[in-house]
């Protein structure tokens, strides 16, 4: 049983966690502050992610709520696109007005993450920062071309989803905002039939009226089978052969280009 236990495979309790210092700053210089005078410092923004966290070894000194900080929960909108505070619960976000009119398809992506209870708590943010390669926030912000921006006492950085899953993110950062650009958007469909051996997401931006050629099968299947035919044999993974993966991914992106074409 000490064995098992070591190996992480016991579920932690309240009582095996070591004492945390709970902070409940109330605006971003704290927060700020907090990330700086920390010894092991811990972000907790819906906390639906942290007691696996714990379970897998994570550790810390302090625990940073952010619960109070209103500026984390913006949704704002402006001819380029979206921006989102990386406090917007996945709920609040999939409903707001403004997402749907920018970015319907987005908005609708966004609303099937995780189930109802969790969707209610958890963020947008904490779903990228949690760095799970499973988890959709990263490949739906990534195939949107979204910015996120990180703060510090060092300075700001603009990082790409997939720098961010691949932990470039600034040592004691806070991601404050996801800017997601929308003024060409023209379609947004993600494809989750497969999940979680395969999802697709894909964003189709340019002038309107060049999709007509892809709501014929044979055409819109074409433009899969090259993209797919691309894949490197590296994507394959125990569980997932490349060569299921091109015939697989072509088959739905196919399907999602003949749907773009008819919206």
């Amino acid at each position: 049983m000490q064995h098992v236990a070591e190996a992480w495979l016991v579920p932690t309790s309240a009582s095996a966690l070591p004492p945390l210092r709970l902070r409940r700053p109330v605006n971003i210089d704290a927060v700020l502050h907090g990330l700086r005078d920390a010894e092991r410092p811990l972000l907790l923004a819906g906390g639906t992610d942290l007691v696996a966290a714990f379970n897998e070894g994570l550790t810390a000194t302090d625990l940073i709520d952010l619960s109070r900080i209103e500026a984390l929960r913006r949704v704002e909108a402006d001819d380029e696109g979206l921006s989102l505070g990386a406090m917007v619960t996945h709920h609040v976000g999939s409903r707001d007005a403004r997402v749907i009119a920018r970015a319907g398809g987005f908005a609708e992506a966004w609303s099937r993450i995780a189930n109802p209870r969790i969707r209610f708590t958890a963020t947008l943010g904490g779903n990228l920062m949690a760095r799970r390669v499973r988890y959709e926030g990263s490949l739906l912000l990534s195939a949107l071309g979204a910015r996120l921006r990180f703060v510090s006492e060092a300075g700001d950085a603009e990082l790409s989803p997939e720098q961010v899953l691949q932990g470039a993110a600034p040592e004691r950062s806070l991601l404050l905002t996801m800017h997601v650009p929308t003024a060409d958007l023209q379609w947004f469909g993600y494809e989750r039939s497969l999940r979680p051996l395969l999802t697709l997401a894909v964003m189709l931006h340019g002038k309107p009226g060049k999709l007509a050629a892809l709501a014929e099968a044979s055409s819109a299947r074409a433009l899969a089978d090259e993209v797919f035919a691309q894949l490197p044999a590296s994507f394959a993974d125990p569980v997932l052969d490349v060569t299921y993966a091109r015939a697989a991914g072509a088959a739905l992106l196919a399907r999602q280009l003949q749907e773009a074409a008819r919206a």
